[in-house]
């Protein structure tokens, strides 16, 4: 048999899977995410093998603007406008925070040098918008929580995605170059890397920005259903690859601009009101695919023997991230409390630190780190042990972690289900 046919009938075989396991997940209430993990970790410890591969181009270039764009363009302007200020904050103010905090801390509870601790910090800390849209989505969020932990989440993974890529580059120059990476973090490459941030996370947004309008404009004149989807569909992957391929800037800040303007202002303004639901539909289709794809793969790939040597280890990187995850988020929300009309209760912000998880984007940037640096296996074992526990135990104990609070009132959705 072709390559093809075998992708094929193996793709058709993990659908097949999932459509059981999501009938099963929603009797005993446990998150599809949490299963579709569980079920790719027993097919890897059966030893069956697949052929289907998780790769940074398939998780960056495919299954990841068509779960993001999904999630943004179906936010509602009234719920993004409310949380936008303390979203940017979250990330303006408590990113950077934790990151340096993780960094100087890890250095210390690792073994390994700043510059490395800083790296993995970039790495893992970052809040993921797969795991996050399908675990709100799976327990029923409500709705202005659940659009702060998407925004917050959407804007920080576009924010470490950029400083990773500038930071390993700074890394492995000093690797090949055989210079010492021991003294490399000093002030002004700090303020050179912020620099770098700032200027391709904003192109990326005005790219996503500037996309969507042009999108937007053709649309007024197209009334015809399948049309109006069809550049829809050429949006977000378009918008990613003009901004991270030939512009050299943020993808995936590009598509998450895109989706939120789609989802803000065109639904309501410029999309035939017949067509919003279709479109939607597709979209919610089309990221649940992806989404069932991504995390069946995720837990095929974890290396068990691997996370066996470093079990010590991965403890303690779970516990530092998640304490860096609490003192960064409430003393920002502290802050927006302060400066704000909308309150965020402390209930609120109980599910923010404990919804905070990091999966998929966290092993797809670490995919692409060169087996040749220094501390790579060590690096390795702590980004997949946290993954692992980050979705498995986090996603497990999310419905009870809202249940227990107090002072949410009831249960909007956040988006509506699958």
């Amino acid at each position: 048999m072709s390559k093809l046919v075998v992708l094929v009938g193996e793709l058709m075989l993990v659908l097949g899977i999932a459509a059981v396991v999501r009938a099963l997940a929603r009797r005993v209430r446990i998150p599809f995410t949490v299963v579709l993990v569980l079920v790719g970790f027993a097919i890897s410890v059966s030893r069956f093998h697949l052929s289907l591969g998780l790769s940074p181009d398939l998780i960056m270039k495919v299954l990841l603007p068509t779960i993001i764009f999904q999630g943004a363009e179906e936010t509602k302007p009234g719920h993004f406008g409310d949380v936008l200020p303390e979203a940017i904050l979250m990330v303006v103010v408590g990113l950077p925070f934790a990151v340096l905090l993780l960094g100087l801390l890890g250095s210390y509870a690792f073994g390994v040098p700043v510059v490395i601790a800083l790296l993995y910090a970039v790495i893992v800390y970052p809040i993921d918008p797969v795991a996050v849209l399908a675990i709100f989505r799976d327990t029923d969020a409500p709705a202005r929580l659940g659009v702060l932990a998407e925004t917050e989440s959407h804007l920080s993974e576009g924010f470490a995605i950029v400083t990773f890529s500038t930071l390993l580059a700074l890394v492995w120059e000093q690797v090949q170059t055989g210079r010492s990476i021991e003294g490399l973090v000093t002030v002004s490459e700090l303020v050179n890397l912020a620099v770098e941030i700032t200027w391709v996370s904003l192109g990326g947004l005005v790219v996503g920005a500037v996309t969507g309008g042009l999108v937007l404009l053709v649309l007024q004149y197209t009334v015809e259903e399948m049309s109006q989807l069809l550049f829809l569909i050429i949006l977000p992957y378009g918008s990613y690859l003009l901004a991270e391929e030939v512009l050299h800037l943020s993808g995936v800040l590009a598509v998450v601009s895109a989706g939120l303007l789609i989802g803000t202002y065109g639904k309501a303004n410029v999309i035939r009101p017949e067509s919003v639901e279709f479109i939607e539909e597709i979209w919610r289709t089309a990221a649940f695919l992806a989404t069932t794809v991504l995390f069946v793969l995720v837990g095929i790939r974890v290396p068990v023997n691997h996370l066996l040597n470093f079990t010590p280890l991965i403890l303690v990187a779970t516990l530092l991230v998640f304490f860096v995850r609490a003192v960064s988020v409430y003393p920002v929300i502290k802050l927006v409390n302060r400066t704000s009309t909308g309150k965020i209760p402390l209930d609120y912000q109980h599910v923010l630190v404990w919804g905070g998880m990091h999966t998929v984007i966290p092993i797809a940037l670490f995919l692409t780190v060169p087996d040749a640096l220094p501390y790579h296996d060590k690096l390795g074992a702590m980004v997949f042990g946290v993954a692992v526990l980050s979705i498995v135990v986090q996603g497990l104990l999310m419905p009870y972690v809202l249940r227990t609070t107090e002072t949410m009132g009831p249960m909007e959705s956040a988006v509506d289900s699958d």
